[in-house]
């Protein structure tokens, strides 16, 4: 029988040396198997803890990286997002994600700015280890000096593209070595959006 005492939060030297003392003296499937109810308790630990968490910034810092985008609308208008920001909505547990817009008319190559905001629900795809937004809607849209004739055509044309560009591709993959520890692969079942953070349950 081997007993065990966590040092606080699982923590310091004391921790380290008794741990590699007992697994040393184990086989070692045994041995993996402790380290992982081991450190179950030791709630700073990603994953072991029961949950991986991704702050607003970080998510911002990964969508930055597909911008600007540009896509063209019949060949009349030229329309450009760029500068994503990501908010966190915990009372409607949907991600928002704003950016600023300008759009081209090709014809008189006059050009309008504005801003736009796009709320979707996360879905975490087992498959692919990667996070979606679905359900994608327009929350707001603002077009500054939008010409009167074209703010229907123009509104509409900036509102899909966004739909599109937030739903098309993932917003977060995971690398394997995010969800395994120990050589125990954990699954994300269930995400909870919260005022800065989203969490990700994992079984």
């Amino acid at each position: 029988l081997i007993a065990f005492e966590p040092t606080e939060n699982c923590s310091g030297a004391a921790f380290g040396i008794t741990l590699r003392k007992v697994l040393a003296s184990m086989p070692k499937f045994i041995a993996a198997l402790l380290a992982v109810l081991l450190l179950a308790g030791c709630s700073s630990i990603p994953l072991l803890s029961g949950e991986f968490r991704i702050t607003a910034e970080e998510l911002t810092e990964k969508m930055a990286v597909r911008f600007p985008l540009e896509k063209s609308v019949a060949g009349l208008l030229d329309v450009t997002l760029v500068r994503p920001r990501v908010e966190l909505l915990a009372d409607q547990q949907r991600i928002v994600t704003s950016f600023d817009v300008s759009v081209k008319l090709a014809l008189s190559g006059k050009s309008v700015a504005g801003t736009l905001k796009i709320s979707a629900r996360p879905e975490y795809i087992a498959a692919s280890r990667s996070l979606f937004l679905r359900d994608a809607r327009v929350d707001q849209i603002r077009i500054d000096n939008m010409p009167d004739a074209l703010s229907a055509a123009l509104a509409k044309a900036a509102s899909n593209f966004g739909r599109d560009a937030v739903e098309d591709k993932p917003l977060y993959v995971f690398k394997p070595e995010e969800l395994t520890r120990h050589g125990v692969r954990f699954e994300p079942e269930r995400i909870e959006v919260k005022a800065n953070t989203l969490v990700l349950k994992v079984k």
